[in-house]
């Protein structure tokens, strides 16, 4: 029987390269989305077993709902996220900060407390979080609270739920619809002054993000852990 992987976030990006990378090896897919629009989307471009189911993860029951329709699953993967606190620190306002934790960190919460229910005993939850509260970026003081904030939980729930398996992915700066609001000439020359920037040379892809998402699903022995898929970004 295929193991079960979860996908909080599989419609776009990072998550529709995930749960695309998981079915393609033999694990199905259950992935989240806002609409139907976006999951029926989703789900014709992933090849293999795949489903979807409407969550709005800052709302318990619609939690609650998706998880129940969800049942028995093997690993959970959290790669959806919410709108972030952006900006220079003297300028953050309390409500931009506490809306960024209400979407991700409440809802990312939410959705580990509530899988745990139907989670598989040696399964394993894969955190994704940003790459602003790994280093000092100024003007991301509010969304490195926030990442900050779960990769704390993320290393005690190792310990504390185990054998459950919970390890913590921290992409840098990778090309997806989250900057679709730009121009093309725009994004290209944003991401090659960022990507110059790095040590590899260029940004990130999704697919590259997918990689190691599906490594921490396989690797049995891997608990705890962070890791860094950011061109290098951290050195600086």
């Amino acid at each position: 029987m295929k193991e079960k992987v979860v996908v909080i976030g599989g419609t776009s990006g990072i998550g529709l390269a995930t749960a695309s990378k998981l079915s393609q090896n033999g694990y199905s897919v259950v992935i989240s989305g806002r609409t139907k629009e976006s999951i029926e989307s989703a789900l014709k471009q992933i090849q293999g077993a795949a489903i979807g189911y409407p969550l709005n993860f800052s709302d318990p029951v619609s939690v609650d709902h998706f998880f129940a329709n969800v049942g028995e699953h093997d690993h959970l993967a959290l790669i959806g996220s919410g709108q972030a606190a952006w900006g220079s620190f003297s300028e953050l306002t309390v409500a931009a900060l506490r809306t960024a934790f209400d979407e991700k960190f409440y809802g990312f919460f939410s959705c580990a407390q509530a899988s745990l229910k139907k989670l598989r005993k040696d399964g394993s939850i894969v955190f994704t979080i940003g790459g602003a509260c790994r280093s000092a970026i100024p003007g991301t003081s509010g969304v490195a609270a926030v990442n900050g904030a779960i990769q704390s939980m993320a290393f005690t729930m190792a310990k504390e739920i185990a054998p459950v398996r919970v390890n913590i992915l921290s992409p840098g700066l990778v090309d997806t619809p989250m900057y679709s609001w730009m121009s093309k000439e725009e994004k290209e020359g944003f991401f090659q002054k960022m990507g110059g920037n790095l040590p590899v040379g260029r940004v990130g892809n999704p697919d590259e993000i997918a990689r190691a998402v599906l490594f921490l699903v396989q690797n049995k022995y891997t608990t705890g852990a962070i890791i860094d898929i950011d061109g290098g970004g951290r050195l600086h």
